[in-house]
């Protein structure tokens, strides 16, 4: 292992992490320096191509308390969500 693996060790890191994360910074960099590239008539319809063809689907998360309806529940249950 060299230092940085091991600096990275020490954090409770791995190089999978690091190399994401050095990636992100340098697209953000690229991206503070050159702007984003304009959008084009053609972006948008294929957009929309894929809007028109996707099923929305709200599946419903039976733990996650913003789904749940805390007025139907007894106080037992109610003290798990709290």
């Amino acid at each position: 292992m060299n230092k940085l693996e091991n600096a990275l060790c020490a954090l409770g890191l791995n190089m999978d992490f690091f190399d994401e994360l050095k990636s992100e910074v340098k697209t953000e960099k690229l991206v503070a320096e050159n702007g984003l590239l304009a959008t084009t008539q053609e972006d948008v319809e294929d957009e929309f191509e894929h809007l028109e063809g996707e099923e929305i689907t709200d599946s419903i998360d039976e733990d996650d308390e913003n789904q749940v309806d805390m007025k139907t529940l007894s106080p037992l249950m109610r003290k798990l969500y709290e």
